[in-house]
């Protein structure tokens, strides 16, 4: 038998890792578009059409929704495929595509522990395990659960991604430091891994930082580590050329963390990915290890007295981590390599600095393979009974697969994602927010101003930013459901934070025209006055104008719209609209045609476009 697997071919490992992802996340092919799916994919003009790919690497993300930081082009491109290749009709071709990313990423995780394995310098290992080892930590890091808020969530692409490219790199820049004619196409294949990994998500630094790391392990020389400083300073150089010229909207400032409170943060976050990492019992979005207020005074007693216990918990993790660290040298020397690979990819999102969350589980995709390398070359040179300890990580193995398996129904659709998460614990105002409008959308208006006023409720701690955000979205659900007065009193709240004025305007425009049936152009103008670049406001503003016989001015903001974001096949289709409205068919055409060339699946521009081909 063991003859056998010394024998296990290359091909049969790489075949059993895609074999155990699509095991566990094939439920995910059955699910739609939740959360921040709608807003990189159905609000995101930039992935209509292959000739916009130059232009998506002139944007950030977000384009059409809250503006962010993050400047992410390789994963629009993603979605430009899918796009191309799906539509928004078959959401299971785009999940897809997520589970593939993520097999490829274990795949390329288990190259690089085979050649971290086999370059080492020590070697401590035989042949025979090294690929045993290398091949269990690709699939205990591609089956984990902890994993499908990056890889079932199709905004969560990012990651996989960013894992992708950066396990490459690492894995070619170590066969670039084989002697031979292969060395420098080997580096500059690495960088390009590495410069793909940080265009994939600004996690994806861990993967260059990392390979300094390595270099320094492998005590490269001084010329080396010189030539791979200014390869990677390159690589950093056009990156932020791309970063620092794209087209950017600053997001709402987040309230930052005091510095004094940050280790204490970070102390309970090390324990509870811990806990998540053993026994991922419950996951969910929207994880906190604050002591905020909960939704009664016993409540916020109990988990104040939950996280001062995960605070010495974790305070105690950390030592041991450290101490880990320290003994694993005279174990094996690549251990401390893979603990510092663990801690360049994890201390970005520790709390140490001020983040948008206190944790997130995807936070810990690509942190966690390098733990995992470091627990398997530990228990690897341990004494413990190998078939007892086999027995019980087979188990383990077994239980993480089937908790995957089962995970991958929270994310069916909108409600049902919402509802298991506020059910598991992620009872945010977020949260509510979301399901409020969909409950909205449904026409369950009690239901969603229900959710609402929840959300206002657990939201009395959160910034002014956030609290406007929710109070607008409650005026909008009052709107749908004709509460005027309570319209008047929620859109006052909102109205205070001057971030949210050219939406106010907006919706008080609509306002005025629902409730007293009076002209809201006023408003409308000075909500795209405002904000000249969200398309929403100038859509509605173009479609007053239109309803006022006003089609001059309505040429005039479409160009204006059409000069400076030419991408938008939405914008030259209502173009197009109004000149046949004014008998210029053939200016229309070619309106018609841009339209057509910015959006493949523009079904209805293209019929149209026919019938104005045919000869009269």
């Amino acid at each position: 038998m063991v003859v056998v697997l010394k024998k296990l071919p290359r091909s049969v490992a790489i075949v059993v890792i895609i074999a155990a992802t699509f095991l566990v996340y094939w439920p995910a092919l059955r699910n739609g578009f939740v959360w921040d799916d709608t807003a990189l994919c159905f609000r995101d003009p930039l992935i209509r059409s292959w000739r916009l790919i130059p232009e998506g690497f002139r944007h950030f993300l977000f384009l059409d929704a809250t503006a962010s930081e993050f400047y992410r082009p390789l994963q629009r491109l993603t979605f430009t495929a899918d796009y191309q290749l799906y539509s928004f009709a078959q959401s299971w071709g785009w999940h897809l595509t997520s589970i593939l990313i993520h097999a490829a990423a274990a795949v390329t995780l288990w190259a690089l522990v085979r050649k971290l394995c086999a370059t080492h310098p020590a070697k401590t290992l035989t042949d025979f395990r090294a690929e045993w080892l290398a091949l269990g930590v690709a699939v205990l890091w591609a089956i984990h659960p902890l994993h499908t808020s990056a890889v079932t969530y199709i905004a969560g692409r990012a990651d996989p991604l960013a894992a992708l490219c950066g396990f490459a790199g690492l894995a070619i820049g170590l066969v670039s430091l084989e002697n031979g004619r292969r060395s420098l196409l080997a580096a500059l294949g690495a960088a390009a891994c590495f410069f793909c990994a940080i265009l994939s998500k600004e996690a994806g630094f861990f993967a260059p930082l990392t390979w300094l790391l390595i270099l320094a392990w492998r005590r490269a020389s001084w010329r080396l580590f010189a030539r791979w400083l200014v390869l990677l300073a390159v690589v950093v150089g056009s990156y932020a050329a791309l970063r620092f010229t794209a087209e950017r909207t600053p997001p709402p400032s987040a309230p930052v963390t005091p510095p004094a409170v940050r280790p204490i943060l970070a102390a309970r976050a090390v324990a509870e990915y811990a806990g998540l990492l053993v026994a991922p019992l419950t996951l969910h979005m929207e994880r906190d290890v604050t002591t905020r207020p909960q939704e009664s005074v016993e409540a916020t007693l109990r988990n104040a007295r939950l996280r001062e216990y995960q605070t010495l918990l974790g305070v105690v993790l950390i030592l041991g981590l450290l101490a880990w660290g320290h003994r694993a040298r005279r174990l094996d020397p690549l251990i401390p390599l893979a603990l510092g690979a663990f801690l360049v990819a994890y201390l970005p999102v520790s709390n140490l600095l001020s983040l948008n969350a206190t944790v997130a589980e995807h936070w810990l995709y690509v942190p966690s393979a390098f733990l995992f390398l470091a627990a398997a070359l530990t228990l690897a040179q341990s004494r413990l009974p190998r078939a007892g300890t086999a027995a019980v990580l087979a188990v383990w193995l077994l239980l993480l697969g089937t908790r995957t398996f089962l995970r991958q129904a929270d994310w069916r659709d909108q409600r049902t994602f919402l509802e298991r998460t506020i059910a598991a614990g992620g009872d945010t105002p977020r949260m509510r927010m979301n399901l409020g409008n969909v409950e909205s959308a449904a026409g369950h208006h009690e239901i969603a101003i229900a959710h609402y006023r929840e959300a206002l409720r657990r939201a009395r701690d959160e910034s002014p930013t956030v609290r406007g955000m929710i109070a607008l979205g409650y005026a909008n659900v009052l709107l749908r459901a004709r509460d005027f007065p309570a319209v008047h009193t929620a859109l006052a709240e909102a109205e205070k934070t001057p971030l949210l004025a050219a939406e106010c305007r907006r919706t008080r425009a609509a306002l005025v025209a629902v409730e007293h049936g009076s002209d809201s152009g006023n408003l409308l103008r000075d909500a795209l006055d405002l904000a000249p670049n969200n398309w929403a406001i100038r859509k509605r503003y173009v479609e007053y104008l239109i309803e006022r016989d006003d089609e001059e001015e309505a040429m005039r903001e479409l160009r204006d719209a059409l000069e400076h974001h030419a991408f938008r096949s939405e914008a030259w289709q209502l173009l197009g609209q109004l000149l046949e409205s004014i008998n210029r068919p053939d200016l229309a055409l070619n309106a018609y045609q841009e339209a057509a060339a910015r959006d493949v699946h523009d079904e209805k521009t293209r019929a149209r476009l026919r019938q104005l081909m045919v000869p009269k």
